[in-house]
């Protein structure tokens, strides 16, 4: 029931009131305001402004009631927005906390890339070491290698240095060498007396110091000299023998028995030689050679060196 209807009530039972009191609408009298009065009983007039203070406390209680209804409006307004704030602070708080757990997991990702990070990092700083090792080895070998090199150069620089002296020695040191052979023609001797050989065969006759018309080598300078020479025959009967003669100074005598088809006799010598000397090879009385294009008889010799 609304509190207009329960103040309109009161005021009819009490106006009911009055009138039973007064004995009847006769005896009523009206003020000045129109109101009803009892002849003045006091009582009534109590009742009446009782029943005003009564209406006036139940009209601002239902002002109060008003502010009530509407400070309770605001507040359950209030309380449905912060339901709804709620609501997305509880769904930013789950997507926040599924953030995290993201994070957390990218996390743990990244520590065991960090971790094996630097377990790559120290294996680098071994291999490092190691290199620095290697190349320190490296560095001090190359150290050696240039101490090496420049004895190498030095020692270089003194054989050219020396072949340089010994192509300007050797440009004025005369270069003898010859290579001759006997003969095509077949035996040669025995002879009844002792025969100049002749090897009329020139393979090498360098200087020009050996005559193919005479068979003797002339020493063109004063020097050390090394001669050569082979001997042979290939019959069975006969006896091989040649002699080596210094101008007219006999300096070698080789002889051997031939008792097969072919028998040699070979040997050298190393002479010191006056410019001008002569070497010539002699067939000994009695004895005999064969030769032919396969140059069994021969007879070389070179310059080791002048004096």
């Amino acid at each position: 029931m609304k509190i207009d209807t329960v103040v309109l009530l009161l005021c009819l039972s009490v106006t009911q009131a009055q009138g039973d009191l007064t004995g009847g609408p006769e005896n009523d009298t009206k003020n000045s305001l129109g109101e009803p009065q009892t002849g003045g009983c006091v009582s009534d007039g109590a009742i009446l402004t009782e029943l005003r203070a009564l209406r006036d406390m139940v009209v601002e209680q239902k002002d109060q009631l008003s502010v009530y209804k509407d400070q309770l409006s605001v507040t359950q307004r209030h309380v449905e927005e912060m339901r709804r704030d709620n609501a997305a602070l509880g769904t930013r708080l789950s997507l926040s906390e599924h953030h995290v757990e993201e994070l957390k997991a990218e996390n743990e990702a990244l520590e065991a890339r960090l971790s094996i990070g630097e377990r790559h990092v120290e294996e680098l700083k071994a291999f490092d070491a190691a290199l620095k090792a290697r190349l320190s080895l490296i560095e001090r070998h190359v150290e050696e290698l240039k101490a090496e090199n420049e004895a190498l150069e030095a020692r270089l620089s003194l054989s050219e240095h020396h072949v340089e002296e010994l192509k300007a020695e050797n440009e004025g040191r005369p270069k003898v060498a010859f290579y001759t052979a006997l003969i095509n023609s077949g035996t040669v001797g025995p002879f009844n007396t002792e025969t100049p050989l002749v090897y009329s065969k020139v393979f090498t006759n360098i200087g020009n110091a050996y005559s193919p018309v005479t068979g003797v080598f002339t020493a063109p300078v004063r020097g050390v000299y090394y001669f050569r020479f082979t001997a042979a025959d290939l019959r069975s009967s006969g006896r091989i023998g040649i002699q080596m003669y210094k101008n007219d100074l006999q300096i070698m005598f080789n002889l051997a028995i031939n008792d097969s088809n072919f028998r040699y006799a070979v040997n050298a010598v190393t002479l010191e030689l006056e410019q001008g000397d002569m070497i010539m090879m002699r067939l000994p009385s009695g004895y005999g050679l064969f030769d032919d294009s396969n140059n069994h008889n021969t007879f070389s010799g070179f310059l080791l060196f002048p004096m």
